[in-house]
Parts: C-alpha cells; sequence; structure tokens
C-alpha cells in the first residue's frame, strides 16, 4: 500500500468508529441505560481526539490532505427497534442486548486493532516510522479499550447478564465517565 492509501484506510475507519460509539450512545439511551450510554460518549470524545490529531499528523507532516472515501454505516442498531418507545422494552430484551452491544463493541475494537496492526506493518515497510510510531499510540489505545471491554465482559458473562446487577451499576458508570468527560474535556 502507499503512504496515501493507508491513511486513507486510516481515516475511514476512523469516521467510522465515530459512527460506532455514536450509535452505541443512542442505543443505550434507548435501552434506558445512561451509564453505558455515558461511556460510549466518551469513547466518542476519545475517537475523535485521534481522529483530529490524524488529521493534524498528515497535514503536518506530509503537507497533503487525507483522501477521504465512502464509509458504510456500522448499523449497530437493529431496525425494528425504531418503532418502539423505551418503556415498550422489556428485561428480557434489555439483557440480550446488552450481552450483544457488549459483543458488537469488541468484535469492532479487535477488527480495529487487527486493521491497526496491519497499518503500522505497511507503513514500517515503506520506511514511514514517524507514521508507524503514530499508529503505534493508536495501537495502545486500542488494547487497553480492549482489556477494559474484556474485562466487563467476561464479569457481565459470570453474572449471566444480570439485570439487576446491570441497572444498579448504571449511576456509577454514569457518575465515573461524566467525570472523565469533564476531566476529558478541560484537558484540551
Amino acid at each position: 500500500m502507499t503512504l496515501e492509501e493507508i491513511f486513507t484506510e486510516l481515516n475511514a475507519h476512523m469516521i467510522k468508529g465515530l459512527m460506532v460509539h455514536n450509535q452505541m450512545v443512542c442505543y443505550y439511551e434507548f435501552l434506558n441505560l445512561p451509564g453505558y450510554a455515558k461511556c460510549h460518549e466518551y469513547h466518542y470524545w476519545c475517537e475523535n481526539k485521534n481522529f483530529l490529531m490524524l488529521i493534524h499528523h498528515y497535514a503536518k507532516v506530509h503537507s497533503k490532505l487525507i483522501k477521504e472515501k465512502k464509509v458504510d454505516d456500522p448499523e449497530l442498531i437493529p431496525k425494528s427497534w425504531y418503532q418502539y418507545e423505551k418503556s415498550d422494552v422489556d428485561l428480557s430484551t434489555k439483557r440480550n442486548a446488552v450481552k450483544s452491544g457488549l459483543e458488537k463493541w469488541l468484535k469492532w475494537e479487535k477488527d480495529t486493532l487487527d486493521l491497526y496492526k496491519k497499518m503500522y506493518i505497511e507503513l514500517s515497510e515503506i520506511g514511514e516510522v514517524n507514521d508507524a510510531c503514530f499508529v503505534e499510540c493508536l495501537i495502545k489505545d486500542v488494547e487497553e479499550e480492549i482489556c477494559e471491554i474484556n474485562q466487563y465482559y467476561i464479569n457481565q458473562k459470570m453474572m449471566d447478564f444480570d439485570m439487576s446487577y446491570i441497572l444498579c451499576d448504571q449511576d456509577k458508570k454514569e457518575h465515573k465517565y461524566k467525570k472523565k468527560i469533564h476531566n476529558y474535556c478541560c484537558c484540551c
């Protein structure tokens, strides 16, 4: 791959990542799980910062714009949900949606890690060491996120995705991520 192709792929993937986290915010807001929604809002902010860093890096180092390509909608929210209201969602549906949402998020982040590793190798092979180091930082971010998701998923699985536990966890998660967003946004 050429340098231009690599950055076009990274750019498109990051745009889709923003769409993923945006949809997950909506997904969990609809399920009335504000802690999970706030978690994805925080990750949206982080992804947006990385996306902007990618644009700035490429413009600064290569004096060019990144070519854009069409990005497909990740379509994480089931189409059938659009005909309902929050109050229509029963516990069984909510429980299954939490499990499915975590699995979708984990899959997305693993796919992201695979892509970033591939782009790191491509950049190294064409001698773009500075760009490879930039992507290496992205890899570390995604690896940390995967560890966080894995741990939470394992814990939920051990509890058989018990809704009483999940519901009790919402206030704590919402507070945690509100604070993280506040600290994150105030530092930028």
